[in-house]
Parts: structure tokens; sequence; C-alpha cells
């Protein structure tokens, strides 16, 4: 997979795409399965921004239930299966604990209710997956099994200073169910961008929209600049998508001197890496009107998430120490023997959710608004012909999005109807054979690394873990580590990383968990200045820009 900004000039295309994120990818590998001609650009990295910032979950949508989305849980439910049969290396089921306190909302009667109607819509969860990525139905557990599992939950809640006169909530019980969990976002929107490469598609990371080329009120194209060698190319399309997530309404006005009928109103999620709370499962827990959700990844904890109403440019967002202050208050109250702080989180990441709402929508807070996606043909409501934006939408429905987008794109193409076969195409590292099979094979291939290592580079990089095994990382060997080595080659010869934040936070998964030393990234970063001819300013910038990431607020 080889980045080349020239292929963009080479010729029209069918679909001009803004934005590689989950939405973005997904609409490139429908549309190319379909053998349109297709163009993805992204201003940075592939799934570098929201879709990164993510819970790292592939889930119906258990709390939609309460707002009555049952068409978005059933939709979500039946994409998770999908995932599950397309990506089998990247996305596993996943236990999740709901712990009954008696006096508390949602009771237990409630809460099992929920769940049941949860299995009902997704009665097909097992159908056609892999033996590894069976879910059984939700079971309930005595109150000594549902400590088994999050030791740190207390025996009795603190009550609340307004609920004082109330009886203090017991815990009572615990229900378990099961929902998917991705292990690396920014790996899986990294196969989706390879699988469509192999159908055909031409994907350039860094390469910034800029001025849209418009003709008689007809977007045509759009001039797009390099960030790394500063050149320009016209990229010409029969139809520009815009998938840029948050950036997207910027985007819209870009475009369209049409006053748009509908604006995204954007959510800002924050999450906490740290040490491990739970035994291989997640904890999810409703406080106060929100909820907590803490799920294991790579022998840590995953906290989440914030849903704050963020009003700057997208480009502003950060983890500030008052996202951290907020979100470890919300854990110590549910986990008030885990005592966490500051000095517990290993890292902090933040991601803005695009939630679609009607221009005339003045709602002070996020939580409520619904996580569904919206179309938006640009000439049916008056304005540029050749535009079509995608708003809202999360990872699980992306692949769901696209496909509409698609179908609409042939209609406005006036192309020849072809199925949508992006459910039923398993992606171009996926394994082909049982998971199982496949992981016992690279064990014994690579019999020479520790089973646990093999088994998640195996999920990792999938059908490519011999081609990244025997990747020339030469300059490398001050890593003192043949594996990371070859996994930080691979990234710069094999997967468009140019930037040492593409390889150590988003190529690499143990940049997001603490696991590379300050060394082991001094060394990376010397041999990408090297490999690729970066100045000393650039990579002085990259330096600060990947230290700003790491640090924790202050």
């Amino acid at each position: 997979m080889q980045r080349n900004f020239d292929a963009l000039s080479a010729a029209p295309f069918d679909l001009a795409i803004i934005g590689g994120g989950a939405t973005g990818a997904a609409i490139a590998l429908d549309a190319s399965l379909r053998g349109l001609r297709v163009a993805l650009i992204d201003k940075s990295d592939f799934g570098g921004a929201t879709s990164a910032g993510s819970t790292k979950l592939m889930h119906g949508g258990l709390r939609y239930l309460a707002n009555g989305e049952i068409k978005l849980v059933r939709e979500g439910l039946r994409e998770r299966r999908h995932w599950s049969r397309i990506a089998k290396h990247l996305v596993h089921p996943l236990p999740f604990v709901l712990p009954c306190y008696n006096h508390q909302k949602p009771s237990r009667l409630t809460l099992r209710l929920g769940l049941s109607l949860y299995d009902w819509l997704a009665f097909d969860r097992n159908r056609g997956v892999d033996p590894m990525q069976k879910m059984p139905g939700y079971r309930a557990m005595t109150v000594a099994q549902t400590l088994g599992l999050v030791p740190d939950l207390p025996p009795q809640l603190a009550a609340e200073k307004s609920d004082a006169a109330r009886a203090t909530p017991k815990l009572t019980a615990g229900l378990l169910y099961h929902d998917g969990q991705m292990l690396s976002p920014e790996r899986l929107c990294l196969a989706m961008v390879r699988s469509a490469i192999a159908a055909g598609a031409v994907a350039v990371n860094y390469a910034e929209a800029g001025d849209f080329i418009v003709e008689d009120n007809r977007l045509i194209g759009v001039q797009v600049k390099d960030k790394l060698s500063r050149k320009s190319a016209s990229l010409m399309a029969a139809l520009t998508i815009n998938a840029a997530g948050p950036w997207a309404d910027e985007l819209m006005q870009a475009g369209d001197t049409n006053q748009p009928q509908k604006k995204l109103v954007r959510s800002k999620g924050i999450h906490i890496v740290t040490r491990n709370l739970t035994r291989g499962a997640a904890l999810a827990m409703p406080i106060g009107d929100e909820h907590l959700f803490v799920t294991p990844y790579m022998g840590m904890s995953v906290l989440a998430t914030t849903d704050t109403k963020f009003d700057a440019a997208p480009d502003k967002a950060r983890v500030t120490k008052a996202d951290i202050d907020m979100l470890l208050t919300k854990t110590n109250r549910a986990l008030p023997a885990a005592k966490l702080s500051a000095k517990d989180v290993v890292f902090a990441y933040v991601g803005l959710r695009p939630l679609v709402a009607d221009m005339d929508d003045t709602a002070d807070t996020t939580y409520g608004l619904s996580r569904g996606s919206e179309i938006y043909d640009h000439s049916q409501y008056g304005g540029v012909s050749g535009l079509v934006s995608t708003l809202g939408g999360k990872w699980t429905t992306s692949r769901r999005l696209a496909e509409q987008v698609v179908d609409l794109a042939m209609q406005k193409l006036d192309a020849k109807p072809v199925a949508c076969r992006s459910h039923v195409t398993v992606l171009a590292c996926a394994p082909r054979d049982d998971l199982g099979r496949f992981m016992d094979e690279m064990r014994a291939r690579f019999d020479s690394f520790d089973t646990p290592r093999i088994d998640l580079m195996s999920r990792l990089y999938g059908r490519l873990l011999p081609d990244m095994m025997a990747a020339d990382a030469r300059g490398l060997s001050g890593l003192k580590d043949k594996l990371l080595a070859a996994r930080v080659a691979f990234a710069v010869s094999d997967e468009m990383a140019v930037t040492l934040e593409d390889i150590v936070l988003r190529r690499l998964v143990e940049g997001q968990i603490g696991g590379l030393s300050q060394q082991q990234i001094e060394l990376i970063a010397d041999w990408l200045q090297a490999r690729l001819g970066h100045s000393e300013i650039e990579m002085k910038r990259q330096r600060k820009a990947l230290a700003d990431k790491l640090k924790r607020p202050k």
C-alpha cells in the first residue's frame, strides 16, 4: 500500500471522497467493489481523528433503547455481526457487567427487560460467524460472581446529597451481556483503505481539500494540497462525497453557498487509559443521567466517556485537566475502592462525535441526541449539484451508511445498478480460514516468539503477518526488539505512515498504553528522519506533536 499523490490528478474519477475516517474509508471500499473509480483523501492520517477517538466498541447501543430508537439498535446489532465476519481478526466479543443496586434507576427488572429486547433484536448474532466470535445471550449473576469480574464495585453506593432521605443502594446482583470491541479502530480503518486500494481506489493521506471547482452550479472537482511536498493537484470527479465527520459542516459551507437545512452539533468525548480495573469484562454503570464505561484493553482499562457540547472549531479539540478530573470523579463515584488520581492516567485522548440536528435546535446538552446519520444531497435543497454530505453516524454503522451513500451515488451517476458487496467481502488482511486455525499456524510458523505476542500480532495484522515479519528493518536494531523493528519498518514501507505520530499512536498499539519508552520513540524518530528525508525542523515539529498527545494536561 503506497502513497501516490500524483495519481489524484491522473484521470477524472466517479467519486472524490473527502475524509479518510471510518465513513470515508467504508464509502471508498463499497464504491470500489461496485466498479466505481474512487479517490479518497484526508488532510491528516487515515482514521486519525474521530475514528481513533472512540471507545473502541462495535455495539448496537443498549442505552438507545431508552430513547425508543429500536430501528437504530437493530441496525447496529446487524452491522456488529457483519464486522465480526469481514474483520474477524480486529473485532471480537466483549462481556459487559451491569451491576444491579436496589433503590436505583433503572431497576433490575427494567435492565432485564432491556437486555431481553437487546438479545431479541440480535437474533441473528451468531449466523455465519467464526467460532471465536459467537456471543451468548445475557444472564443473571450473583453478587459474588459480579464482584469476581469487577472487584472494585462497592457493595453499597454512596447516596447523593439530594437523596439523603432515601435508603442506601446495595448491590443485589449483576447482569452479563456481550457486545463487540475493536482491537484497534485505527488498524480497522486502515484495513478498509487497503481493501479499497486492492479494489482499484486511489487513497492519499495528508492531502488537504482546498477550493472547490464549480461550473454552472455544479461541483466538478476540488483543489488538493499535498501537506508533505507542498504540491497541488486538481482532483476532478463526477460526484464529491463529504465524509469529513466533525468538519463536515465546514465543507458544506465551503462547497455550497446555499443555507443548509441541517447542522452538526459536536459532542466532545474524552477517554482515559489507566491500570486494569476489571477481570476481562467491561463495566457499564449508570452515573446520574449518564453512563460510565470501563473496558479492558491490552492489559489496561479504558475509561469512557464524557459527553459535552463543543462549540469551538474541531481542530481545537483537546483533552484538558478539567476533562480528566471530570471522568476520574465519575469513575471514583462508581468504583471508590479504585482511588484513581491523575497519576494513574497513562494516556488520554479526545474524539468529537458529529451529531445531526435541525437548524432551529437550541439544545445545550448532547447526551440525549440521536447517534443516527443522514445523507444530505445538496441539489435536493436548492444547492450545488455534484455534492453529497454524510452527517452523523458512528463506527458500528459506518458500513451501512456507506452502502446507502453508494446506492445514491450510483443513481446520480446513472450507473448500471450493482448490488452492495461490502457486507460479504472479507477485508484484504483478514484471515480467510477459521481464526483459531490461522492463529495456530502463525504460532507454529513463528515459534521463536512467545505465544501471547504472536497471537496479538495475528489479530493486528491478520494475513499480512508474514509480510510484516519480512519487512526490511535495517537501522532499527537499537530497539533491541526484532518484532517491534519489523512493525515500524512495515508501517512506513507498506502502511502509508509518514509521521512519528502515525507510527507510535496508530500503527503500533503500544503507544496508547505506555508500552514504548522515550528512548525507543527517539530511535524510531531518528530512523524515520533518515528513511523519509524529513528535515530537522520537520522532525522537531513531529516530536512536539507526539509529545503533546502523550503528556497529561496540567
